[in-house]
């Protein structure tokens, strides 16, 4: 169905918090295999749950690199995934690492951040990710 627009969830990985980071993205092949499939997108969304070590969960900026190489931020969508992650830290805990990441270009934040969500579900924001995500804040 090359037509159909399938949205991975989740980076398509389940989180264990009792286990190494590891341990989080042992599937993450399997993942990266789904990215030739050009009808697909893939939802960035409650990836510091991966993480086996607190704010700003640095250990797992390698394997989220991997899957924004094989799946180009034009098909990338973040999301904190709240309504589960909020009671492990505090929602900007899952913004910030994002947000303020060296790692990532201002055009690359700004796809995984809005642009890409704008797109694949044809949202129409009255703001940019920047306006909605720097209240009072300097990245």
């Amino acid at each position: 169905y090359p037509v159909l627009r399938l949205v991975l969830d989740h980076l398509g990985l389940k989180s264990a918090k009792d286990v190494r980071e590891a341990a989080n993205f042992a599937t993450l092949d399997n993942v990266l295999a789904l990215a030739k499939r050009a009808n697909a997108v893939i939802k960035v969304s409650g990836a510091c749950t991966l993480s086996a070590i607190p704010y700003p969960h640095d250990d797992i900026w390698d394997n989220l690199q991997r899957v924004f190489d094989a799946w180009g931020l034009d098909r990338c969508l973040w999301g904190t995934d709240w309504t589960r992650t909020y009671p492990l830290f505090p929602y900007i805990n899952g913004v910030d690492p994002f947000r303020l990441n060296p790692r990532l270009s201002a055009s690359d934040k700004a796809n995984l951040m809005g642009e890409t969500c704008a797109r694949v579900y044809g949202w129409k924001p009255k703001s940019s990710w920047q306006q909605r995500h720097s209240k009072g804040r300097k990245d």
